[in-house]
């Protein structure tokens, strides 16, 4: 039986260690080394783990969800000691930090589908699972922006490794609490080990997707979608550049977590269509293309973000809650990577072409392109709906 709340408290304290992390490191390496070039390595660190998820979909399916959330979580905590220690006494050791925050990123793409697959062994039917993976998202985001604020807070009257230090101890303390929510919970028998060679194991999981009708149009979906969200990173900071005000960016990005939050609660008391996934897809491009007539308007254009964030969400947890319920529980975890690499395959192409549409282009193009890309992608699960509902 999951102890939900002490599941909650630990998701909630290690998504806070890990939002601190991302932004505090970034920003130890830009004041440090004082090159853009350093930050995208690390960006591209990051991004790489996330695409190459369908790699680990195999070791995931073979042991206990359980363990290797815990395992996860032990290791990522370790190895955030060890980069605040690299911070602390090799300040120029930007190597060793470097590949220390590449280990924790790794232990986070372990993380989260062996998480997201205990979910499901612990539920009862589709609508509690739906209700549960909402409550999750909203914490998830929640701790975003708080670690967003918290972290330039911190930032003003700490020094980065004393942030990292904080950071190391909340994903301690998210461990302890974990271990006693999943205490009670018994370990999924041990998977046999097959003849079959580990790059048949990996494909098994996009097997499976081609196989079910709704999977497969997701999958590719998925793939279009993922050249979205970083272009939207890039724009962000250009945006409040033009209107003359920094403090702006981190408006905007709090202001599409709080429309995912509340499209999180939304999406938690909505039945599970594939109809209601494609037409909240499809109407998160109308306010991003609406963008284009009020990029100089901060206050509409936050509005707008906020829409934009809300629709999003919607269709993220009801597509999760959907592939959690149609995948077979023997290849859930390869199943779940799998998805995760097409969520963020586009990642650094897209970081490199939004910036280069940016500069020669300007705003207007960008965002007709990825209008586009949302309606196109959504159009695609739209073609699902008679079959799967």
């Amino acid at each position: 039986m999951l102890k939900r709340k002490s599941y909650f408290f630990s998701r909630a304290v290690g998504g806070l260690a890990n939002s601190l992390f991302s932004m505090v490191f970034i920003w130890w390496l830009q004041t440090s080394t004082k090159s853009s070039f350093v930050v995208g390595i690390a960006e591209a660190i990051f991004s790489t783990t996330a695409a190459l998820s369908i790699f680990y979909g195999p070791i995931i399916d073979h042991y206990s969800f359980k363990r290797t959330s815990y395992y996860s979580i032990l290791v990522q905590t370790v190895f955030l000691f060890a980069t605040t220690i690299a911070v602390y006494q090799l300040s120029k050791s930007y190597i060793l930090a470097l590949i220390c925050a590449g280990i924790v990123s790794v232990c986070d793409e372990f993380f989260n589908p062996a998480d997201r697959a205990i979910l499901k062994e612990t539920t009862a039917n589709e609508q509690e699972l739906n209700n549960l993976i909402s409550k999750v998202s909203n914490i998830d985001q929640l701790v975003n922006v708080a670690g967003t604020a918290l972290s330039g807070f911190l930032l003003t009257f700490l020094i980065s490794a004393n942030v990292m230090l904080i950071c190391s101890l909340l994903s301690l303390i998210s461990f302890v609490f974990l271990f006693y929510a999943l205490k009670e919970i018994k370990d999924r028998p041990k998977v046999k080990k097959t003849e079959a060679k580990y790059l048949n194991q990996i494909l098994n999981g996009y097997k499976f997707i081609k196989t079910n009708y709704f999977l497969s149009h997701y999958f590719w979906s998925s793939i279009l979608y993922s050249f979205v969200t970083p272009a939207m990173v890039i724009l962000l900071p250009r945006i409040a550049q033009q209107n003359g005000q920094a403090g702006l960016y981190s408006m905007f990005y709090i202001s599409f977590m709080i429309g995912f939050v509340i499209g999180a609660t939304i999406a938690g008391r909505l039945s599970v269509r594939v109809k209601t996934i494609g037409f909240t897809w499809i109407a998160s491009a109308v306010p991003l293309l609406l963008i284009i007539f009020f990029s100089n308007n901060w206050l509409i254009f936050t509005g707008l973000i906020f829409l934009f964030g809300l629709m999003t969400s919607i269709h993220n947890i009801l597509a999760e809650s959907l592939i959690q319920i149609t995948a077979d529980d023997e290849i859930l975890g390869r199943v779940l990577t799998t998805i995760r690499t097409s969520t963020s395959i586009g990642g650094p192409i897209s970081s490199i072409v939004a910036g280069i549409l940016l500069d020669s282009s300007g705003e207007t193009v960008l965002i007709l392109a990825c209008g586009a890309i949302i309606l196109i992608s959504g159009l695609n699960i739209f073609r699902v709906v008679k079959t799967a509902d």
